[in-house]
């Protein structure tokens, strides 16, 4: 189970503050206590690149973000244990709210589906996408239909391997896990794309029919005006 946090920063606090907190002070802190550090597989930190857009649907920003977290457990169950914890509760917890905007910070419990294979080189840049089904869609049926139809368009692409590296498609899981899933802030899927590349996006203008398929499909499963997009550097914790 991966744990994704999508947070902005704490008001009053620049950007470049916020980063450097998580990085020195935040990630440090987390790894110093035992029992909160054994339970989470890896740990990852992903900052916007700022003055970024996106270059290959238009999609608009996310501006409102300054981190995407994600956290890989055994399962979800391992992850609401470690959130228990006495001392996550009396050391961790407490310095969340020193940098984050925790009313404005949203938690996705998800699992992620494989499409580009793992690269020898991991790339240090991503472009999330953040999606929402259109209304008439169940989340499963809209899943299955991103990780099949979606997968396979992008993937068909004559300049695909020249903009990622690597490309997992993060699915919400249920309802009955997630219940706050039906927000308008909470997404189905977040696509993580992994570029080879800062601006290996706008290679995606090249493949005009691919683009367009693209777009067709997303104009049928996507609920309009509700996706995102965020260009990312990503620093590993653990």
């Amino acid at each position: 189970m991966k744990m994704m946090i999508l947070a902005p920063r704490r008001p009053g606090l620049s950007h470049a503050a916020f980063r450097r907190y998580v990085i020195e002070v935040h990630g440090p802190l987390v790894k110093s206590v035992p029992e909160v550090a054994r339970a989470i597989r890896h740990y990852h930190y992903n900052f916007p690149v700022h003055g970024t857009y996106d270059r290959a649907f238009g999609h608009p920003s996310a501006d409102h973000l300054d981190i995407v977290t994600q956290g890989w457990f055994d399962s979800r169950e391992a992850q609401l244990a470690n959130m228990r914890e006495p001392r996550y509760l009396e050391i961790v917890r407490p310095d969340e709210h020193r940098f984050a905007d925790g009313a404005g910070a949203v938690m996705h419990y998800t699992h992620e589906v494989g499409i580009v294979p793992e690269p020898a080189l991991r790339a240090r840049n991503k472009a999330f996408y953040f999606r929402r089904r259109r209304a008439h869609l169940s989340r499963e049926a809209f899943q299955t239909a991103w990780r099949t139809r979606y997968a396979a368009a992008l993937t068909a692409s004559a300049v695909c391997q020249d903009v990622f590296s690597k490309y997992v498609q993060n699915h919400t899981l249920p309802e009955a896990d997630h219940p706050d899933g039906s927000a308008d802030r909470y997404f189905d899927v977040i696509d993580e794309m992994f570029l080879r590349a800062p601006d290996s996006l706008a290679e995606f203008r090249q493949d005009s029919a691919a683009l367009e398929r693209l777009r067709i499909l997303e104009e049928e499963l996507l609920e309009p005006g509700f996706t995102r997009f965020l260009l990312t550097e990503t620093i590993v914790n653990s």
